[in-house]
């Protein structure tokens, strides 16, 4: 201790952290698997995103959990009254969890992204698919940019490394401006990237052919990246004081911020997925009504696009039918907006409609006809 006059009154303000962390952990624990449920039933339709959002949610969570580690080793409480062998252990965690943290952000929009850059085949019918693929691989590789500079300052901050949890008398680190100049950088980019990610696709929702209230729908759900656009702003205004007090107490009103910035990702990535059981519950509390269950259970938001594509020159009528099926087949676990079956609201049954089976029934009308 470097004093023997106590600084202040011994407060512990770890509990700020763990309690809404850990509950947003657990919702985004939940969210994600119900997202991996929707794409395991009935088969399976896994891809790379999914994978992604799941390595995400595992980091986020084991996270918040090397957090309430942390808080038992005297994290958010004054370093007078915190021994030096808890004090090793606490910062431990505490780097432990920044490398998680910077890992687990990156993955999430590159989730994100890839999830939007399947969009792309839509996208193409309303005129701008280079500018949303270009904007989409621009903002991946920002990502991982923005991660190798991360990196960099993590293991090479401080030499040697173990001065980062640990007093080391030869310590040698670089000014904290640079790190302080580099994270307003990269909180920039990060806002910047959560508002892309979260208002690119409402410019297709617009196209839809669907009805006002689920388009209401569609849109809330996919721009709840808003609100991780707004902590990551509020997290920028409060970076300017991350270096002042106790470093020990001061980093857990910081720390909060960027672990909800990272559950808030992962909840508003998983939440599209979730659009059937949405509206299930919307029904159930009178948001929407069964006079509007005939216009949400249409097959999929693909074939509301079926007129804007130009038909083939050669066969206008197999032209339009292989590109709805392409469309529906790339597209049909995406955000989870498209419904492959029909659900009779009154009796509760449940019909599923699939691009073969709808090909196949024209093909035999034809066939008939002639």
């Amino acid at each position: 201790m470097i004093s023997s006059t106590p600084p202040g009154p011994d407060r512990n303000t770890s509990l700020t952290y763990v309690i809404p962390c850990g509950i947003f952990a657990i919702i985004a624990l939940l969210f994600c698997s119900a997202r991996f449920y929707t794409r395991l039933r009935p088969t399976v339709q896994l891809r790379l995103d999914d994978y992604l959002i799941g390595v995400g949610t595992i980091l986020a969570f084991t996270g918040t959990s090397l957090g309430v580690a942390a808080s038992n080793h005297g994290w958010g409480r004054l370093s007078y009254y915190v021994s030096a062998a808890d004090q090793v252990k606490t910062f431990k965690y505490l780097f432990a969890m920044q490398l998680l943290w910077i890992l687990g952000v990156v993955i999430i929009r590159i989730s994100v992204a890839m999830s939007l850059l399947r969009l792309t085949i839509v996208s193409s019918a309303v005129g701008y698919e280079k500018l949303w693929r270009g904007t989409l691989w621009a903002m991946i590789c920002i990502q991982l940019l923005n991660c190798a500079g991360w990196m960099i300052i993590q293991f090479f901050n401080c030499r040697p490394l173990r001065a980062s949890w640990e007093p080391v008398v030869d310590v040698v680190c670089w000014d904290p401006k640079y790190t302080s100049v580099y994270g307003y950088v990269s909180n920039a980019l990060m806002i910047l990237t959560d508002f892309l990610l979260a208002t690119m696709p409402i410019k297709l929702i617009t196209t839809l052919n669907r009805s006002t209230r689920e388009k209401v729908l569609i849109a809330c759900l996919m721009a709840l990246g808003l609100l991780a656009t707004g902590i990551a702003a509020y997290k920028m205004y409060i970076t300017k004081y991350f270096f002042i007090g106790d470093f020990l107490q001061t980093s857990v009103w910081f720390s909060i911020w960027c672990k909800l910035e990272e559950l808030v990702g992962i909840i508003a990535a998983c939440a599209p997925s979730l659009k059937s059981p949405v509206e299930k519950l919307l029904r159930r509390v009178g948001v929407l009504s069964k006079h509007h269950s005939g216009e949400i259970t249409r097959p999929s938001f693909v074939i509301s696009l079926k007129n804007q594509i130009p038909p083939s020159p050669i066969n206008p009528q197999m032209a339009s039918g292989s590109k709805v099926g392409d469309l529906e087949s790339n597209i049909r676990s995406e955000a989870g907006l498209v419904e492959n079956e029909h659900k009779d609201w009154e009796s509760g049954t449940t019909e599923v409609r699939t691009a073969t089976s709808h090909t196949s029934e024209s093909t035999e009308t034809h066939e008939r006809d002639h």
